[in-house]
């Protein structure tokens, strides 16, 4: 990523193989070897009543493969859970992409090409998060897909017995990636987990003894209100990973103090794929600061492209590690499918753009605050929504909140808020206790029973404006 890269029509980026990765397997097709040559009998998967070894795992995904209509060249499926897993590994087997989506895209547009099975060859089609607009498609390679996995290995190697579980949906490729991809990978037994409610987890996670578990806040936060949820229940668990949108502090110290376990904040985009920086647990819940992962550094840049001054806030910005084990390994997304444009100006500069807010400390610990295209710009002021929503989470009565821009023909914009709330202040008085709270005026405010959340638990923003209008609207 030192020069600017060469784009093709089709808006994917064509350009050598990088470094290989020092660990685990070359290609998604290889994903089971080292557990079927060395471990065929441990358990590899558990789905409800059903289980698979990784011989017999490995033998599945054969008969899958075999029967595979391929003349599609990519595939999209409709099947859950275990036979969703074993129908996505299969596909990586014979070389078809696979369109990680919960439903069917308009168009497979690898249509009639089964891709070579190599580890610069598309491997899976990911959707960004659409909390904005639409979501694009994100192409990424067999080897940006296994190396947050072979990456886990090396930084937190598999304890024996090792359970990993997510009730998240697998059809996204970033869950894939943690839960499934990363078990295997790790030599471990991976958990399908169903049940998205907080009682129906907790017993999930009991029964099946799982040890590491991936969340987003909504569930880190039902976990430790349900009182029907025993402390005992999660006594499994030795890791856990939020993801999406950060969780509050006040859940996190909630989860430690009922459940005596810390849960890790993690920041990643679909471009990556998944994580890039993780929370440090040497600092305090709430400090916001995380290091970057081995295989990428960060750079924090002005919308000039110069570097922003430690401290400074500016765009977060990607490039491979250039020293160490995973030194130049590490590539990001081919492009944005048939966006040509979009993938250009993801790239720039020899970085990824990452579209996020942040600043790096002087130790290079990473802040993320924010959003460029959240920002909103009422007479010329620029105010992060982000800022107002945890200034509001911390008023005893607002569960739940999340601030917009809404069109204004004299302010250019004026701050709306939705909220979730357990009761309020007088309507008179709503506005005035908000403003007064954030340090910023809010013009518009609407009570709603719930945020519209993606699924992976982030805030959709682009959705706030029919849910406006779809609220409880208070007069300010």
């Amino acid at each position: 990523m030192s020069t600017e890269p060469s784009i093709l029509p089709n808006g994917l980026i064509e350009r050598r193989p990088p470094s290989p990765l020092p660990v685990g397997p070359a290609t998604l097709a290889d994903v089971l070897v080292d557990g079927v040559a060395n471990h065929p009998d441990r358990l590899a998967l558990i789905d409800g009543d059903r289980t698979w070894t990784y011989g017999e795992l490995d033998a599945a995904v054969a008969d899958q493969a075999r029967t595979s209509d391929t003349s599609g060249g990519s595939m999209w499926f409709e099947s859950s859970g275990a036979d969703l897993i074993i129908a996505i590994l299969a596909a990586f087997r014979v070389g078809s992409p696979w369109f990680a989506s919960s439903r069917k895209p308009d168009s497979l547009a690898f249509s009639g090409e089964t891709s070579p099975v190599a580890r610069n060859s598309p491997a899976a089609v990911a959707f960004t998060s659409g909390t904005t607009g639409e979501p694009k498609k994100v192409v990424h390679t067999h080897q940006a897909m296994l190396l947050p996995a072979a990456l886990s290995t090396e930084l937190e190697p598999p304890e024996p017995g090792e359970r990993i579980g997510t009730p998240l949906d697998l059809a996204i490729a970033n869950v894939f990636v943690l839960g499934p991809l990363s078990a295997f990978v790790r030599g471990s037994t991976f958990v399908v987990m169903d049940r998205k409610y907080a009682s129906g987890l907790a017993e999930d996670i009991e029964t099946h003894r799982v040890t590491r578990l991936f969340l987003v806040s909504a569930l880190a936060h039902d976990l430790v209100v349900d009182e029907t949820v025993s402390s005992g229940q999660l006594a499994s668990l030795d890791r856990v990973i939020l993801g999406g949108s950060g969780a509050s502090p006040e859940t996190r110290k909630g989860f430690r103090t009922k459940f005596g376990l810390r849960p890790t904040l993690s920041y990643g985009l679909s471009e990556a794929p998944t994580g890039v920086v993780r929370e440090s647990i040497d600092d305090p819940i709430g400090s916001g600061r995380g290091f970057p992962l081995p295989h990428i550094e960060v750079d924090i840049v002005n919308p000039d492209g110069s570097q922003c001054p430690v401290g400074t806030e500016g765009e977060i910005c990607l490039r491979p590690a250039r020293k160490g084990a995973w030194a130049n390994t590490w590539t990001g997304t081919l492009g944005y499918l048939g966006r040509p444009e979009a993938t250009s100006d993801l790239f720039r500069d020899g970085l990824l753009h990452t579209g996020d807010l942040g600043k790096l400390d002087g130790d290079g610990a990473v802040s993320v605050t924010g959003r460029l295209s959240d920002v909103i710009i009422r007479g010329g002021q620029n105010i992060d929504p982000t800022n107002i929503e945890g200034q509001l989470r911390t008023i005893d009565w607002i569960e739940d909140a999340l601030a917009v821009g809404l069109p204004d023909d004299r302010l250019g914009q004026r701050v709306g808020v939705l909220l979730v709330t357990s009761g309020r202040a007088d309507n008179s008085k709503l506005a005035a206790v908000l403003s007064e709270t954030t340090g910023h005026p809010i013009d518009e405010i609407a009570v709603v029973d719930s945020l519209p959340r993606n699924g992976m638990g982030k805030l959709i923003r682009g959705a706030a404006m029919d849910t406006f209008r779809q609220g409880d609207i208070v007069d300010t």
